[in-house]
């Protein structure tokens, strides 16, 4: 992994483009964050999901559109993710899954760095390339899915991110996420071990929700529920019942993904609803 980072760090100095492979949640957008701080650019950080762009409005997400240009097109125009990524770094993920449209447009972006917006004139940019995919894009080349001259275009550097059962570095990625989630919770080396044994099929990504879980269980109290993980997270000696703003925040940001739904709120981090119900300065009810 130093040695990857060390290489990431170098091509990002110097502006080559870099390709991420690995898992889903083996930490790709982490490392191209990583790369663009690296790079010492002044701009935005873009990520663009390729999968999620729908091909009828491609060219207008990505290199905007003037004002009027088509009908429902907003007032003043939209300036796109590409002209936003100007001076920073844009970051394709999921390249892997782009439709065979999105990659002719992005091949001709690459070609001259000129952006065009729909019904607006030429303009150049300046843009760090990054992309990521978990998808064989070798494969994909010969059964026709992506180009291969774009491919091409895209791995001057290419690193490959291991799956977290296959890293050395198991413990200090567990006490790291830890720190982040909760730095007052403690975790012993005995369970470590144990978490260790896994296969964490989720990778990075499955064991922060995992960890993340442990902490909001053991502000609860719930010891049973952690004997249940088979893993202890230790909780920090405070008043019962009270939550750090770092649970807090985990809390409400799902009640929001749930719409408010308290039980499934609940399910999902592993907690009582009366945990739900105190991060939320509500009452159960009766």
């Amino acid at each position: 992994m130093r040695a990857v980072v060390r290489q990431v760090e170098t091509a990002a100095a110097r502006k080559m483009p870099i390709l991420i492979r690995g898992e889903t949640g083996t930490g790709k957008e982490q490392l191209a964050r990583h790369a663009h701080a690296a790079s010492g650019r002044t701009g935005a950080f873009i990520p663009v999901n390729c999968a999620a762009l729908p091909e009828s409005l491609i060219e207008s997400e990505l290199f905007g559109y003037a004002e009027g240009a088509f009908t429902g097109a907003r007032r003043g125009g939209a300036i796109g993710l590409v002209r936003e990524a100007d001076g920073g770094t844009l970051f394709l993920d999921e390249i892997g899954d782009m439709p065979v449209a999105l990659q002719a447009v992005l091949l001709r972006l690459l070609d001259d760095w000129t952006v065009r917006p729909v019904g607006g004139v030429r303009t150049k940019v300046d843009i760090f390339l990054v992309s990521a995919t978990n998808a064989r894009l070798d494969t994909a080349v010969v059964e026709g899915r992506f180009r291969s001259d774009l491919l091409y275009r895209l791995n001057t550097l290419e690193v490959t991110l291991p799956r977290l059962r296959d890293r050395g570095d198991f413990d200090a990625i567990v006490r790291h996420l830890l720190d982040a989630i909760d730095p007052s919770c403690e975790i012993t080396p005995a369970d470590i071990a144990h978490l260790a044994t896994r296969s964490w099929p989720g990778n990075i990504r499955e064991l922060r929700n995992v960890l993340a879980r442990f902490t909001l269980a053991a502000a609860d109290g719930l010891s049973s529920e952690m004997q249940r993980e088979d893993v202890a997270v230790h909780p920090p000696e405070v008043a019962p019942g009270s939550l750090h703003d770092t649970h807090k925040a985990r809390i409400l940001a799902v009640y929001a993904e749930t719409a408010g739904n308290v039980s499934e709120t609940a399910r999902r981090l592993g907690v009582s609803r009366n945990t739900i119900y105190r991060a939320l300065g509500q009452k159960k009810p009766e």
